[in-house]
């Protein structure tokens, strides 16, 4: 994986988890960020408290992280509505 000697992403390998079946995209990457210079149209996760800013992404990836692994793990559907 590409992201796999970033020290953050050490405990998942650098494997990200990537949204599917976007019309004109290739996939879009779930990440750490804490401003938009953080993505290229990347879902950044974390707290929404501070206007322009995503708080405690890393802490917020490792839980949304661990989720989605858990229920890929099982072989459960998993699917993540946009609004």
């Amino acid at each position: 994986p590409k992201y796999k000697d970033r020290a953050q992403y050490k405990f998942c390998d650098g494997y990200l988890p990537r949204l599917l079946n976007v019309p004109e995209f290739d996939g879009i990457l779930i990440h750490i960020g804490n401003t938009a210079e953080d993505s290229a149209g990347c879902i950044l996760v974390g707290e929404n408290k501070e206007v322009g800013k995503v708080l405690n992404s890393t802490a917020t990836f490792r839980r949304v992280y661990d989720m989605l692994k858990t229920a890929s793990d099982r072989g459960e559907p998993i699917q993540i509505e946009i609004v």
